[in-house]
């Protein structure tokens, strides 16, 4: 007989007998922290072992091994369980950078948390799909990623021949609304905030709450001017390099990126003068760290950390410079977007210059720049002025 043991959520099958007067026990995950699957898998096992068909007790037996392929009823073929196909298929996704890998093994793994890391994947139905992603506790944003994944990973398998058709196809997920609109500041609002970020300063150097290096945070202005103007990723900003800055060239060329091609994106004007003070600052380094962390040493190059480039930029510019509370550091992706469409950038220069792979992307903000269209209208003759 077998029974069920559940540790750290997840349950295990348990199989116990007894050889000369001495018992014996095995214990196999079952890769589910789900009872009603854990339960008919015990069924399935305890008749299998009945039978004689398995052997559990045989050193040379793995439950995994054995349930990488398993015989659909009523049928003379085969199926893949979903956690042997798992590696092959981000092995085979050469396209995507780790990050996004990552992003595909823990959508996919929290899947196979639900309806078992062993469930054939032909048996896998719309309704696994819905119970997953539709899960009333999820936005309609992570409810989206979670079906753009585990879609991809089906699509792939069609295209391996472990599929007919894709179970994401007969599912519909809510459709998400663009917020670009509440994360977006200009040229005016840029301003604000450094002008607040100088007097929050001030204020405190003066009273002597702000005094060492760290908590002066030199860096603020010049890295938000630049993720301002450039449309730079957080990362990319991070692991920005002065080898990589060509200010009298007036551009940069931004090596580490999120689809692993490289661009250019030029020096404006307004980010020119911030980072030539900025390079002067750090003693007109010509390698390196853009923006080290005030923790470095001349020995130790250590690189700012996400969290706080976020967490100082949220406060200045909604707590001190009472912007919109949705305003936050990816925004300045956003704002970028649209103010290179206002100065008269095409969706195409734009698209390059942020990175974006697709110009689908760039062209969700074309609606975010009504003054262009009333332009464009007004000299058509379309609109006139009363």
């Amino acid at each position: 007989m077998a029974s069920l043991k559940k540790r750290n959520k997840y349950y295990s099958i348990v199989f116990a007998t007894r050889i000369d007067g001495k018992q014996i026990k095995k214990t196999y995950a079952l890769g589910t922290k789900y009872k009603k699957i854990a339960e008919q898998k015990k069924l399935k096992y305890e008749k299998l072992y009945q039978k004689g068909e398995i052997n559990p007790f045989d050193d040379d037996w793995n439950l995994q091994d054995y349930e990488k392929y398993e015989q659909l009823e009523g049928t003379s073929f085969t199926s893949p369980v979903l956690n042997s196909l798992l590696k092959k298929f981000l092995n085979e996704k050469t396209n995507v950078t780790e990050k996004t890998k990552t992003a595909y093994r823990q959508v996919i793994t929290q899947f196979m948390e639900q309806v078992g890391y062993s469930m054939p994947v032909r048996k896998v139905d719309a309704g696994d799909i819905r119970k997953f992603c539709l899960r009333p506790d999820l936005a309609n944003a992570s409810k989206n990623n979670y079906y753009i994944h585990l879609k991809s990973f089906f699509n792939w398998m069609i295209e391996e021949e472990f599929l007919d058709e894709n179970p994401c196809d007969k599912v519909a997920v809510p459709k998400t609304r663009d917020n670009f609109v509440d994360k977006i500041i200009d040229e005016k609002d840029l301003k604000l905030i450094i002008q607040k970020f100088h007097a929050y300063q001030k204020k405190h150097r003066e009273t002597g709450a702000i005094q060492g290096y760290e908590q002066m945070q030199f860096w603020f202005v010049p890295l938000i001017t630049l993720a301002f103007y450039t449309g730079l990723r957080r990362k990319e900003i991070i692991q920005l390099r002065w080898q990589h800055v060509f200010l009298e060239e007036r551009f940069i060329r931004v090596t580490d990126t999120k689809n692993g091609s490289e661009r250019v994106v030029p020096i404006f004007d307004p980010l020119y003068e911030e980072l030539t003070r900025w390079r002067d600052f750090l003693g007109l380094p010509d390698k390196g760290l853009v923006f080290p962390s005030p923790k470095s040493t001349t020995d130790m190059e250590i690189a700012l950390t996400g969290g706080t480039i976020t967490k100082r930029f949220k406060f200045y510019a909604t707590e001190e410079a009472g912007l919109k509370k949705s305003i936050n550091f990816h925004g300045l992706r956003h704002s970028c977007a649209t103010f290179l469409l206002r100065i008269g950038f095409n969706a195409i220069e734009a698209k390059n210059m942020l990175g974006h792979k697709s110009l689908e992307v760039t062209n969700k903000y074309v609606h975010l720049v009504p003054e262009d269209l009333l332009r464009t209208a007004g000299r058509t003759g379309m609109i006139t002025k009363g």
